[in-house]
């Protein structure tokens, strides 16, 4: 059976480099089969379909073995044949094909579920949604994962399900757990973890820390002071975030405290790394914190990968 505490990771799949860049982050934070995963790609409601000329009974066939180039099904199909060339999964496991009608639209919902003989578990979803943004947070609420990874595509690719940047900003500002966004993600150079001067930024910091030992990446503790008068507040919040993830038995294997704008500091250091992480320490709310904040400005203009915890 199933371990009740496994890890589970959502991967939103979109057919860009930066969506499966992610899936490669979710393979190695899933290690030896530690987590479950679910590759997600979400269809705008009855996209392209409406004058198709479909059966209502091709949804109850295995999705993958469609000989229609339906929506989704060449990018959820290039993401299991990685898994297989990764040696994640194998083509041996065992498959089980759920549909869903939906109203309204032709081939509604549809999944397929792999599983091994130890219980572990890769699932392909392709969901119908009213909108993408939609369609990924519904699965976020549903699912209760422990991590999501989203990556957003270039400026010119077009297409049913592509996830833009205003899809993105809307999954961090509402997801109530991490969520990594990808971009041109780097497997080797470390998580470089931003505190700032709050309690709810150590959590985050030891909450990053479990993640990072997951998929054995180091992680580099980082702080801005404003100004000298700051620098003392800045030297304290990193020793305590310091201790706090030490303590849980976890190693940090460096830590800086600079002077200057934190926005400009971070993305200056944090290029440096695989991906900059901040936390959420909004008091009345993430979505108004995210979007006043450094944590805006840094996953705004950052060249490599971010992720928001909380």
């Amino acid at each position: 059976m199933q371990n009740e505490k496994q890890f589970q990771i959502l991967v939103c799949i979109d057919g860009s480099e930066a969506s499966y860049s992610g899936l490669r982050y979710a393979v190695r934070m899933g290690d030896d089969h530690s987590a479950d995963l679910t590759l997600l790609f979400v269809r705008p409601l009855d996209e392209g379909l409406s004058s198709g000329g479909l059966q209502l009974e091709l949804a109850r066939e295995n999705m993958l073995n469609w000989g229609h180039e339906l929506p989704g099904m060449r990018a959820l199909k290039r993401g299991r044949d990685m898994l297989v060339e990764m040696g994640f999964m194998e083509d041996t496991w065992k498959e089980q094909v759920v549909h869903t009608d939906v109203r309204g639209d032709k081939l509604g919902d549809n999944s397929i579920i792999y599983t091994n003989e130890d219980g572990a578990k890769i699932t392909l979803e392709m969901m119908v949604s009213p909108s993408v943004e939609r369609g990924i947070l519904d699965e976020i609420e549903v699912g209760e994962y422990d991590i999501t990874i989203i990556g957003m595509c270039a400026d010119d690719e077009i297409g049913a399900g592509k996830i833009r940047p205003s899809t993105t900003k809307a999954v961090v500002s509402r997801s109530p757990g991490p969520v990594l966004v990808a971009r041109d993600l780097e497997q080797d150079h470390g998580h470089f973890m931003c505190v700032d001067f709050t309690d709810k930024s150590i959590e985050a910091a030891v909450k990053d820390a479990k993640i990072a030992a997951r998929c054995h990446c180091p992680i580099y503790l980082y702080s801005v002071a404003e100004t000298d008068e700051e620098l003392p507040i800045a030297l304290d919040v990193v020793a305590r975030a310091k201790a706090a993830i030490e303590a849980e038995g976890l190693q940090v294997v460096s830590d800086l405290v600079e002077v200057g704008n934190p926005v400009e500091k971070i993305l200056e250091q944090g290029r440096k790394y695989s991906l900059i992480v901040m936390a959420d320490t909004s008091v009345k709310g993430f979505r108004r914190f995210f979007q006043t904040s450094v944590a805006y400005e840094v996953l705004e203009r950052a060249e490599n990968s971010v992720m928001i915890v909380r």
